[in-house]
């Protein structure tokens, strides 16, 4: 996760100084995203960043993350909630992210 938000920081500030910031692009279209220059993640980043889009690996993190939260217990009553809803609806919520082509397999 925290990959990709520094990856969003970089692309969200690149898109800041271009200028124009929605221009016409040469084959018709427009690009909000003119002017900034990226670069392909390497193979550690999208490892870091994989994983993260499965239903069943967000429960057991929402799990083991609610263990943590003794001093807190509506917070972890909630936590546990979230992560019993992914967990029972994981099927159709890991066919939504197969359908958006952000789905990976469990760990």
């Amino acid at each position: 996760m925290k990959v990709r938000n520094v990856f969003t920081a970089v692309m969200l500030s690149g898109a800041l100084f271009a200028v124009p910031a929605v221009a016409q692009n040469p084959q018709g279209g427009f690009t909000a995203l003119h002017g900034v220059e990226a670069q392909a993640l390497s193979v550690e980043e999208m490892q870091a960043v994989a994983g993260q889009l499965n239903a069943y690996d967000i429960g057991a993190a929402l799990l083991a993350k609610a263990a943590t939260l003794d001093a807190f217990p509506r917070l972890q009553a909630a936590t546990i909630s979230l992560a019993n809803y992914y967990l029972t609806n994981a099927e159709q919520i890991n066919n939504v992210f197969k359908k958006l082509g952000v789905y990976t397999e469990p760990k």
